[in-house]
């Protein structure tokens, strides 16, 4: 069951100037002071994607708070052409997103939000026949895949940074079973590459394309595109084998 953010009256700023109380975790960009609600998340993994889109070298700040949590305040550093990534389960309490940044900073900050099964939702079919299926930012895609070894192909289509989100298969130690991996990057992280990724990452690539190979038996397997909104199209492929 969703909780309304109880916390509200508390602050004089953050969770106040709502500029949509029903959010999705469609692409969003936040001016200082502004707040997005999304009145429910999932009982499961959800990415954040954020993103500092300011000209300047004003760095910002964007405060989270759910259920009447206390915010939790995450830095968003200027010039980054990658977003940052929280991968977190907020258990389908509400999520609240404001920025604090100064006011008259100009320092807008870019938020989407997506995970399987999210209120107003709605992923493209994946089949799992090596069909292309193509994304734009902030579209997803859902199949179920085969119970053998599969491989998940992700593609940029363009030069430009992509970011893909993978939901799906057994949960880690922390309960999380989600994947953010960038294309287009600016360093190879991650598996297999003695590097740690950024925090939120499970990879990053300076190639325009990335394989997963998963066995997860007959399972869903969520993809969705957190490029920036100014990215081409991806495109994302499952095949058996």
């Amino acid at each position: 069951m969703s909780h309304a953010a109880t916390h509200e009256s508390h602050f004089l700023v953050i969770d106040q100037g709502s500029v949509n109380a029903n959010w999705d975790g469609s692409p969003t960009t936040l001016n200082p002071n502004d707040n997005i609600n999304l009145p429910q998340t999932t009982n499961g993994s959800l990415v954040l994607a954020y993103q500092n889109t300011s000209t300047t070298n004003n760095n910002g700040t964007l405060s989270v708070t759910s259920g009447g949590s206390a915010p939790q305040f995450l830095p968003a550093p200027a010039g980054l052409n990658q977003p940052n990534i929280l991968v977190n389960n907020w258990l389908g309490n509400n999520l609240s997103l404001t920025n604090i940044s100064l006011t008259g900073s100009k320092t807008p900050i870019w938020v989407a939000a997506v995970g399987p099964g999210l209120p107003g939702v709605t992923p493209v079919k994946l089949p799992t026949d090596g069909s292309l299926v193509t994304l734009t930012s902030g579209k997803s895609a859902q199949g179920i895949a085969i119970p053998r070894w599969m491989q998940l192909i992700l593609q940029a289509t363009s030069g430009d940074l992509t970011v893909f989100a993978v939901i799906g298969g057994p949960a880690d130690s922390t309960g999380n079973n989600a994947y953010v991996i960038a294309l287009n990057a600016v360093a190879n992280t991650g598996p297999n590459t003695g590097v740690a990724p950024p925090a939120g990452y499970y990879a990053t690539t300076t190639a325009n394309t990335f394989t997963f190979q998963f066995n997860w038996g007959s399972s869903n397997v969520f993809v969705a595109n957190e490029s920036p909104s100014t990215a081409a199209a991806a495109t994302v492929s499952i095949r058996a084998l």
